[in-house]
């Protein structure tokens, strides 16, 4: 395959966005590829701090592990089995985690039990297991770039020319779009401009002057210049402040019920560039909150773990809910859209004294909407006994991150570079489980080492 030509696709955006402009409608138009593979969007929300995974999804009365839970479980975290929502199979998910529930049922959830980090590989710092996964390169967090950049430099079904690929609804680029220069952060988008707090004379000439210069340039400045330029226009023709679609409701704060939670307000607003045509293809949410190693929480309604949880889950199906309208080529939005969830690690099996948990490895991950076989529970469950446990403490993980997001590239977004995007991930490693649908392109898993170092990846 021909490697993604980085310069000649953000020298197609200036003059798109400004022809747009030129005739502004409602929605922001680009001429797309005939190549539908190519019309497929992915939004990794990235839950930072270490989430509970077996608060999350739990086993229930009935299951061979509910007492190793409960004696596991004894300081003030234990869930009882009559509160939980049942997905089958012996699990429960969180009492508030209903949103969530509702999307299983609806096939349109699946849950990745026992997921995270390879055996060789168990890390417990936040910083280096966050850095390990985003990145995509286990036991090495010095790579230059992450696994998301690393896909679109070799992905080669995007059209040449699209207005807003990228985006971040965070206030920094995050280490899984490390050095992508079309990335745009946009946490807060009506203050997405040129800062005039010092000079109100910013004109359009200026501005024009500006975008001339970055399109002169060839370096990675100069990209992430010209991407920065284009975004403004087009995020000035984005209305934010457009109704939601089939009356979607995004969480609100417990402290002011008219202002959405911070979450919320980011999964309302990559709804809305994805349904407003920007192009959006990449997109990444981050919800922190989850390091809970003092007073969890579970039951405590609008507090804790269990309003993190209540929070995530009823964005998820609001930004879903939003997405379920049609495209100009009359699939859906919510067709075209695929969510993975993770988070670096999990906690350990056993509470402590603090009415918390501390860090662990094996978590429960997500994976939902677009081409999403929902409705079912993926990887083997490694038990809750003291013999199945790691260490005799963590939930001993089963399933290699980096499987799950292969099937996502492979199937999803037809991307089989897996060597580049995934360096040093053996073929033998790689187990799909059918997380998703679709026509998957055989993986390429050439371990000719030099090979990753092709297009500046490192």
């Amino acid at each position: 395959m021909s490697q993604f030509n980085r310069r000649k696709f953000l020298k197609g955006l200036s003059a798109t966005t400004l022809a747009t402009a030129a005739t502004a409608a409602p929605g922001i138009s680009f001429t797309g590829s005939a190549n539908n593979y190519s019309d497929n969007i992915l939004i990794f929300v990235f839950l930072r701090g270490g989430m509970d995974g077996l608060s999350l999804f739990t086993p229930m009365n009935g299951h061979a592990d509910r007492g190793n839970y409960e004696n596991l479980r004894s300081n003030g975290t234990m869930i009882p089995s009559n509160q939980l929502l049942s997905v089958g199979g012996g699990f429960g998910l969180h009492p508030a985690a209903g949103p969530l529930q509702e999307l299983y049922q609806q096939n349109d959830l699946a849950i990745i039990r026992a997921c995270g980090l390879p055996d060789y590989e168990v890390n417990r710092s936040h910083f280096e297991a966050e850095r390990y996964a985003e990145l995509g390169t286990p036991g090495n967090r010095f790579t230059q770039t992450g696994w998301l950049t690393r896909h679109l430099q070799t992905a080669t079904n995007y059209p040449a020319a699209i207005p807003l690929p990228v985006v971040v609804t965070e206030s920094n680029v995050t280490f899984s779009l490390l050095r992508e220069p079309t990335a745009v952060t946009l946490r807060y988008p009506n203050n997405f401009d040129f800062d005039t707090t010092t000079s109100s004379n910013f004109n359009s000439d200026q501005e024009q002057a500006l975008s001339d210069i970055y399109t002169a340039g060839t370096g990675e400045l100069d990209a992430a210049g010209e991407q920065a330029m284009t975004a403004i226009k087009v995020v000035e023709l984005v209305d934010f402040n457009a109704p939601t679609s089939n009356g979607a409701l995004y969480p609100t704060r417990i402290s002011d019920p008219s202002r959405l939670t911070s979450f919320g307000d980011k999964m309302k607003t990559l709804a809305q560039l994805i349904k407003q045509d920007t192009g959006l293809r990449i997109g990444q949410a981050d919800r922190g909150g989850w390091d809970t190693h003092n007073q969890q929480n579970n039951l405590v309604v609008g507090d804790g773990f269990y309003d993190n949880v209540r929070d995530l889950s009823e964005a998820l199906k609001a930004f879903f809910t939003d997405l379920d309208v049609a495209t100009p080529s009359g699939d859906t939005w919510s067709d075209r859209t695929t969510v993975i969830v993770h988070s670096e690690f999990g906690r350990r099996a056993f509470d402590n004294s603090d009415a918390g948990t501390d860090h662990g490895w094996a978590n429960t991950s997500l994976v939902l909407g677009g081409g999403v076989n929902g409705g079912r529970q993926y990887g083997q469950w490694p038990g809750l006994a003291p013999a199945d446990l790691f260490q005799g403490a963590d939930l001993r993980g089963t399933v290699d991150y980096r499987s799950v997001w292969s099937e996502v590239l492979l199937k999803r977004l037809h991307n089989n570079q897996i060597h580049q995007i995934f360096p040093g991930f053996p073929r033998e490693e790689y187990k799909p489980m059918g997380v998703v649908s679709g026509s998957a392109l055989e993986p390429d898993f050439n371990d000719d080492s030099d090979l990753i170092y092709k297009g500046s990846f490192e």
